[in-house]
């Protein structure tokens, strides 16, 4: 008999549908429930409307044993989550003296005055459980409705996330007998999409075991999960073999954390200089902590002037192959390896598009350079994508060079 529990995701506000705010809740939540055992079968977005939230809640309850929501929970008029849970599952919606006082407390620690819609957030669904807030005003809260259990929380991450991880998912183990899920998540880049699906294939998928490719730009992100964790291991293990030299690493290791790792492991030090991707190498390597003792600093070098008076690539070199050739790069690369004193080095100029581009150099052309261990190489390529594409794929291209020629 399978005694999986299922559920279904509701991030609630008319501005998700609209586009305004981007809904990254449902799939920071998603992560969890799977890791835990529960299995997410629909996710949706709902707008702020009464009869079609209490038309959705009720469909969901009859097919699924959990209803996640997050947002709705505000003062203003158009925070409709509590009043409509209440209705679908057959409770009075009535002041909780609780989240009131909660309310007024927080309130007055920042010196705002309590209004009426604040008294309107303080409504719940009677008898329901609440989960306290303690970065915001909201209490999150669930209560039954038919077979299904609805859970609700704020929408600001910030105060849905330690929530969750702190009051929601313990409760969530006391009320189902929930099993770990073991993931294992191989990162590959250099490789296209086909080969990877090849190997997956020839090696056949054993029972008991989930496999999803993902495909990034400029990498490609195979999860492998089951709840037998030797199992998982050995299938990951076996995908991972016939790329070799091309992966990058485990679990949420990204590309500038794995090279972070790799230059304190060997104790080396490592500097950018920038064209079309304008800081992004940079911007990625500083978001891993610790990577000041590795990383020296990035040259945006984004006009020729910059390039000639700074990094000191040749006049001649520019005016004859041009900003965006193997000779730049090559030159961009060693100049910043002189300039910043590292031990390596990478460089990328290119044309992202969507103006710049010519017959003998469309847009999607990039020019590589890295320099390790005292040698520099440079490698052309054709990225397809749009501006935001093109300069992605330059970023994981240059870093997954750097890390394979570091390994």
């Amino acid at each position: 008999m399978d005694n999986t529990v299922t559920a279904a995701v509701f991030a609630i506000g008319s501005e998700l549908l609209e586009g305004s705010i981007t809904d990254t809740n449902s799939a920071w939540i998603g992560s969890r429930l799977v890791k835990h055992g529960i299995n997410v079968e629909d996710v949706r977005l709902l707008p702020d409307n009464m009869d079609r939230m209490a038309e959705l809640f009720l469909e969901a309850a009859e097919k699924y044993d959990l209803i996640i929501t997050t947002g709705g929970l505000g003062p203003t008029f158009d925070d409709l989550t509590a009043e409509v849970v209440s209705r679908v599952a057959g409770k009075n919606y009535i002041l909780n003296e609780e989240q009131l006082e909660h309310i007024k407390k927080r309130l007055a620690k920042f010196g705002i005055n309590l209004k009426e819609n604040h008294f309107h957030q303080a409504k719940l669904p009677e008898g329901c459980r609440t989960f306290f807030n303690r970065m915001g005003t909201a209490f999150g809260f669930s209560v039954q409705c038919g077979g299904a259990r609805i859970i609700s929380m704020p929408g600001i991450p910030y105060e849905m996330k330690p929530m969750f991880d702190e009051q929601v998912l313990p409760w969530l183990h006391e009320l189902f007998p929930l099993r770990e899920r073991h993931i294992r998540d191989l990162r590959i880049a250099g490789k296209p999409e086909s080969e990877v699906d090849d190997v997956i294939r020839e090696l056949g998928i054993p029972d008991g075991i989930d496999c999803i490719i993902n495909v990034g730009k400029g990498d490609i992100l195979v999860k492998v999960r089951g709840f037998d964790e030797e199992a998982v291991q050995n299938f990951a293990e076996a995908v991972r073999k016939p790329f070799e030299n091309n992966f990058i690493g485990y679990g949420d290791e990204t590309f500038p954390a794995r090279l972070v790792r790799m230059l304190k492991e060997k104790g080396l030090t490592a500097g950018f200089a920038e064209s079309c991707t304008g800081g992004m190498l940079g911007a990625e390597i500083t978001s891993v902590s610790g990577s000041s003792a590795v990383f020296k600093g990035s040259v945006v070098s984004y006009s020729n002037d910059v390039k000639i008076n700074l990094l000191g690539v040749p006049a001649d070199v520019i005016e004859a192959h041009g900003a965006v050739s193997a000779e730049c790069a090559l030159a961009m690369a060693e100049g910043a390896k002189k300039l910043l004193g590292t031990d390596c080095a990478a460089a990328v100029t290119g044309i992202a598009g969507p103006d710049g581009g010519t017959d003998e150099k469309p847009v999607g052309t990039v020019f590589i350079a890295v320099s390790v261990n005292g040698k520099t190489e440079v490698k052309g390529y054709g990225f397809s994508g749009d501006r935001p594409a093109i300069r992605e794929r330059s970023v994981k291209t240059a870093f997954a060079w750097l890390i394979d020629l570091l390994k």
